[in-house]
C-alpha cells in the first residue's frame, strides 16, 4: 500500500498546549466517574497519556479531546458535559445522538466528539465492553486499532502509531506497559478487511521506521505484530472474504464532519 497523507477536514484554528489538553480530559472523566458515568478519552490525548516518552520523542499538535462512551448513558452524559460548560451542537445530537455526540468546549475552544458504543471509520470497532480497561483511556490495543484502521493516515496518525509502539510492548492483556496482542488477533483473523488495512498499515510503516529515532524499537514491535497476525488461523468468514479480494472495496470512506463552533 503506498503511504499516503491525507489533509484532515476538520482543523482547529487555536492550537492545544498537551498539558492543558490532558488536565482537562482527566477533570472531565474523574467529575464523570464521580457522577457514575463512563468516559474515556480516545484519539492523540489518550496516546499522550499512555505513552508520554514516546509523544515527548515524537512530538506532535493537538487540537481537540475525543471521548468514548455509552449510549445507554448518551442522555444524562450530554446533560454532564454541559454542566461541565461544552455547548452542544443540539441538531447534530438530535440526528445522531445514539451513536455520537457533538460539543464545544469554550476551556480548549476546540470541537469535542463523543462516540458511543463503537468507533466506526475505516473500520468498526465495538468498545462497548472494553471501557472499564482503563482508567482515562480507551484500553491501549483498541487505541492502536483506531490509528492502524486508517486507510489514509495523516502523519499525527503515523507520530501516534509510533508513540503507542515505542511505549507500549506487545503482551497478553491491556496495561500501562503493554497492549493486547492476543485480542487483536481475535478480532482480524475474522475481518479480512480490517486484517488487511492494518497489515498494510504495519509493513508500509516499518519502512518509515529506518529514518527516525529508536526505529530499532518501533520495527521491532511492528514485526512481531505483524508476524503474529500473519500466523495466526484465520475464520472461514475471514477465508471467504479474502477469495473475493480486493477486487471489493474492504473499507468505509470515513464521514467528513465539519467543526463546531457555535456563534
Amino acid at each position: 500500500m503506498a503511504y499516503k497523507y491525507n489533509i484532515a477536514c476538520r482543523i482547529s484554528p487555536v492550537p492545544v498546549e498537551r498539558d492543558v489538553l490532558l488536565g482537562r480530559v482527566r477533570d472531565v472523566i474523574d467529575r464523570a466517574r464521580v457522577e457514575g458515568l463512563t468516559i474515556r478519552v480516545i484519539g492523540g490525548a489518550a496516546v499522550a497519556m499512555l505513552a508520554p516518552r514516546g509523544v515527548n520523542l515524537y512530538p506532535r499538535s493537538y487540537k481537540d479531546a475525543d471521548y468514548f462512551g455509552l449510549s445507554s448513558e448518551s442522555g444524562r452524559l450530554s446533560k454532564f458535559l454541559e454542566s461541565l460548560g461544552m455547548i452542544p451542537n443540539r441538531r447534530f445530537n438530535a440526528l445522531r445522538g445514539g451513536t455520537r455526540l457533538m460539543f464545544y468546549d469554550p476551556s480548549l475552544e476546540a470541537t469535542v466528539d463523543v462516540f458511543l458504543d463503537e468507533f466506526v471509520m475505516c473500520h468498526k470497532l465495538s468498545l462497548k465492553p472494553r471501557l472499564k480497561i482503563m482508567d482515562y483511556t480507551v484500553a491501549p490495543s483498541d487505541l492502536l486499532l483506531t490509528k492502524l484502521q486508517i486507510v489514509k493516515m495523516t502523519p499525527n496518525d503515523v507520530k501516534d502509531v509510533m508513540a503507542l509502539l515505542h511505549d507500549l510492548e506487545p503482551g497478553t492483556s491491556d496495561s500501562y506497559s503493554t497492549f493486547d496482542v492476543n485480542y487483536i488477533i481475535r478480532l482480524l483473523s475474522d475481518d479480512w478487511g480490517f486484517y488487511t488495512t492494518v497489515t498494510d498499515n504495519l509493513n508500509t510503516l516499518i519502512s518509515v521506521f529506518k529514518s527516525v529515532q529508536d526505529g530499532e524499537l518501533l520495527i521491532s514491535r511492528a514485526d512481531s505484530l505483524l508476524k503474529s497476525l500473519e500466523g495466526s488461523p484465520k475464520t472461514v468468514k475471514w477465508k471467504l472474504r479474502a477469495k473475493v479480494g480486493r477486487r471489493t472495496k474492504w473499507y468505509e470512506e470515513p464521514e467528513e464532519v465539519a467543526e463546531f463552533k457555535p456563534s
